[in-house]
């Protein structure tokens, strides 16, 4: 079967499209794309990959707390370990082994996104979904899309900075000290930057991080769609949301009600399944505390896998109403007048 691929348009002969958008039609098209064409879910898998983030740091309490409970030779080795310059190499290593797995993860959300736009794409216009190319796609834009999104994520990033360096250089200064003429206004002062200076540069943060997340769903769409270099992409980007703010914002409204219905479906089922199977495992402690282990690793095994499933979905469907959206207001829909299918 030879499928013509349908023209681009423009229409009204303008860059951009009407602003009209067929708010059903782009609805149901994107879950039929998501529930048909299931092998884009591996797709949505890896963007999921590319947003995770964990935290591995316990407070500084407890560090201390465990290092009270171990023996006293135990204790001497580490603060020996502690005192010697392979330690701060270990920290370096770690910080580096972290960035390099986070970027790693990026890049394969950034390849996870530029497949599944293409793919919605060759769905509308062709009919037709291809793993390999989707694949192929998102490794020839994976950096571009990375890029953007770095670009368009760090003065949000920076802004946040900015407003936790007071409070950390306060806590810097009052580190070790042990007067409290000194720490107890260092505290203060400390307390005193999280409200003036951190609370107000998260709050200010959130509000840009709508009109910045728009910009990303536009650029990326224009990388991959118009095959725009990322500085191109931001500009049309930028454009298309002073033109079409009004149904962007609609579509960010509709996204934003999917991704809480998915952490609804993630977190209501799995605090319930954690917390029936947690009292099993408790149970297991008393006879076995490698059954315990097993079974706690079995629990976050499950809770990791449901949640990694609803969320590929979840990032298939929202991925395809924003390029159905796009290709809407942007006029790269079908005009109408493609000749048939040649079978």
């Amino acid at each position: 079967m030879i499928l013509p691929q349908s023209p681009r348009r423009r229409l009204n002969g303008n860059e951009f499209g009407g602003g009209v958008i067929d708010w059903g039609y782009i609805l149901r098209r994107a879950w039929e794309i998501t529930w048909g064409r299931k092998v884009l879910w591996l797709f949505g898998f890896l963007i999921g990959l590319g947003t995770v983030s964990t935290r591995f740091a316990p407070s500084g309490g407890r560090w201390e707390r465990i290092a009270r409970e171990l023996p006293p030779d135990v204790q001497r080795v580490v603060s020996d370990f502690l005192s010697t310059p392979y330690f701060t190499i270990m920290i370096v290593l770690l910080v580096l082994s972290g960035l390099v797995l986070g970027v790693g993860l990026a890049l394969l959300g950034a390849l996870g996104r530029a497949a599944l736009v293409d793919q919605v794409q060759a769905a509308e216009d062709r009919g037709v979904v291809s793993l390999q190319a989707g694949w192929q796609a998102g490794r020839l834009h994976m950096w571009s899309i990375f890029l953007i999104r770095l670009l368009l994520g760090l003065p949000l990033a920076l802004l946040t900075m900015v407003g936790a360096l007071p409070a950390l250089g306060t806590a810097l200064l009052i580190a070790g000290q042990e007067q409290p003429g000194v720490v107890i206004p260092g505290m203060l002062g400390v307390e005193l930057a999280l409200f003036v200076c951190l609370l107000p540069a998260v709050c200010l943060a959130i509000l840009l991080s709508i009109p910045f997340g728009l910009l990303q769903e536009l650029a990326v769409r224009a990388c991959v769609l118009e095959g725009s270099d990322v500085r191109s992409s931001i500009a049309l980007a930028w454009a298309m949301l002073q033109k079409h703010v009004g149904p962007l914002m609609i579509v960010w409204l509709i996204v934003l009600g999917v991704e809480v219905g998915k952490v609804i479906l993630i977190i209501l089922p799995s605090v319930l399944a954690v917390m029936v199977l947690t009292m099993g495992a408790l149970l297991t402690v008393l006879v076995s505390p490698l059954l315990f282990t097993a079974l706690a690793l079995l629990i976050g095994l499950l809770a990791w896998l449901v949640g990694a499933a609803v969320n590929s979905v979840v990032e298939t469907f929202t991925s395809a109403v924003w390029t159905l959206a796009y290709r809407e207001l942007m006029g790269l829909g079908l005009t109408g007048e493609e000749e048939a299918p040649i079978v």
